[in-house]
């Protein structure tokens, strides 16, 4: 059921680092700012400090995450009424652009679609009190990875945690992309996305903003379509 490049990804992660969530064998790669698990949660924490366990049991056991639910009454989406404004439910909505699935309210299923993780390994609430000392150290840690390379998709929905510049080329660096100047979008100045690709462009890289909140409608509908048409290149879907 898993690669042998996931194995030594979680086996190189245990009591070191945060695997992720969702489909490792998928075609597309979320990757987030950081969990937003503050620092008083502490059940949400050992869930998030075992997670390169879970998939080592999961791997020993040919099993998988739950990839799909109802966001039910007693989920914490519906308690705190975010639903619609946080992360997930942003993800949701470019999972179903991209493979033109219908809406169904208060449902999860995009994790049966992607693979989700964090570029900074430290949960925090807010984006303001997150350690982000260990950055460049997880960087490093997804530029050698076979596994993170292998995504012929990959959305960096992290904003200045990763840079693209004239003095620093991070995306450039870990994804060996370049960045293509005819698919940019630039809705405002908090909603933008810009795309990067491989040599041969198998490989597409977009940068984002976080996506969560006051997300652009039409940013999450012409990211869709740019990743769709990139799949439908390459095959992976019709």
């Amino acid at each position: 059921m898993y690669s042998k490049d996931f194995q030594k990804f979680v086996e190189n992660g245990l009591d070191k680092y945060f695997i992720g969530t969702g489909n490792p064998n998928s075609d597309l790669l979320f990757i987030g700012k950081e969990s937003a698990i503050s620092k008083e949660n502490m059940q949400d924490r050992e869930l998030y400090n075992r997670n390169a366990i879970d998939w080592n049991e999961h791997i020993k056991n040919n099993t998988c995450e739950i990839l799909s639910y109802p966001v039910d009454e007693n989920h914490i989406f519906r308690k705190k009424k975010s639903w619609g404004k946080n992360t997930w439910s942003k993800y949701q909505e470019l999972k179903n652009v991209i493979y033109q699935d219908e809406k169904r309210p208060y449902f999860i299923d995009f994790l049966e679609k992607v693979f989700s993780t964090e570029i900074n390994d430290a949960p925090d609430r807010k984006t303001a009190t997150a350690n982000k000392s260990s950055l460049n150290e997880r960087k490093t840690l997804f530029k050698e990875s076979e596994f993170i390379q292998k995504f012929p998709v990959v959305v960096l929905a992290c904003s200045n945690y990763i840079q693209n510049n004239d003095n620093v080329r991070e995306i450039d660096n870990i994804f060996k992309v370049k960045y293509c100047d005819l698919e940019k979008k630039v809705y405002s100045k908090t909603n933008w996305f810009f795309t990067h690709y491989n040599y041969d462009k198998t490989k597409l890289v977009i940068h984002t903003r976080q996506l969560s909140a006051n997300v652009n409608t039409h940013l999450l509908n012409d990211m869709g379509k740019v990743i769709r048409e990139h799949l439908i290149k390459l095959e992976l879907i019709e």
